[in-house]
């Protein structure tokens, strides 16, 4: 009896094996060949947009070189993820196509369903995708600025499709929907600016306080190691009001987008030494502490 089983169920398995012998003969090597493909296009693909990316963006548009990095970098990683998702879209409906066409067929036929069902299951994540499609389009902020975004202040280190990602000066990393952005402040786009304010005291000779801190700016912007950051030298703006201890000075400067915080640094440092050398007197808040006898 068991003989006769295994005589019964032997041809049905050679018959198997040689249909299964048949379809790998005639799709399995075109499998390989699209997963090949596939790699091959996403390993090679990147670094060509790259390279076609650095003739794109033009010098007259963004005379700066920084700049031009910053921006070749943001629309490489733009380039990468739209040609990294269309390789799987497209080697996936060439496997399937290759495993049964029919399947295909049904698969563009459900399409607008699918669409539908992602639109309405998947707004938050179409919000995220169209928002960072605008983000790096219109150039709001390129990977390298320092920004500021729902309430972070950081590095720009990525921009996906989806999220920004920042790094802010406690070397934490945030990780930002785009569809959440609605305000972005850019403190590296194009040029940076130095709007610092100081406190003097009322009686302080205002003439000798302007000569000072101009002066001060212009031997800063003299320097070896600054004259290539400053486009404008810190300077004397005006007198900006009373405040509870002084005097409020303004000053303004320029510096070259990102430099901002590393010549504010310097200028404060020198200003400090001038004002001392020149006897000009930062007042600070006395308190005045009642012992009980």
């Amino acid at each position: 009896m068991l003989e006769n089983l295994i005589l019964d169920i032997l041809p049905q398995i050679l018959k198997l094996g040689d249909l299964l012998g048949n379809w790998f003969d005639e799709h399995l090597i075109n499998i390989v060949a699209i997963l090949v493909g596939a790699w091959l296009v996403r390993r090679f693909g990147a670094k060509f947009i790259a390279r076609i990316l650095k003739y794109t963006v033009r010098n007259d548009l963004y005379p700066n070189k920084s700049d031009r990095e910053k921006r070749v970098k943001t629309l490489n990683t733009l380039g990468s993820a739209v040609m990294r998702v269309g390789v799987y879209i497209v080697a996936t409906i060439l496997i399937i196509g290759e495993i049964n066409p029919s399947y295909t067929t049904a698969l563009f036929a459900s399409a607008g369903l699918i669409g539908v069902a992602l639109g309405f299951g998947a707004k938050d994540l179409i919000n995220d995708f169209m928002s960072g499609i605008f983000i790096i389009t219109e150039n709001q902020y390129r990977v390298g600025d320092v920004i500021e975004i729902a309430g972070v202040s950081g590095t720009v280190e990525d921009i996906t499709i989806r999220t920004t990602v920042l790094r802010d000066i406690a070397d934490n990393v945030h990780h930002i929907p785009n569809g959440t952005i609605k305000l972005t402040t850019n403190m590296t786009l194009g040029t940076s600016g130095l709007y610092e304010e100081v406190v003097v005291r009322f009686d302080t000779d205002i003439e000798q306080l302007v000569h000072v801190i101009n002066h001060v700016g212009e031997q800063l912007a003299a320097d070896a190691d600054f004259q290539r950051k400053i486009i404008q030298p810190p300077h004397f703006l005006r007198i900006d009001g009373f405040g509870q201890n002084g005097l409020v000075v303004k000053i303004l400067g320029k510096t070259v987008s990102g430099e901002q915080w590393a010549v504010k640094g310097e200028l404060y440092l020198r200003l400090l030494k001038a004002f001392k050398q020149h006897k000009i007197i930062l007042p600070y808040q006395h308190i005045t502490i009642d012992k009980e006898r």
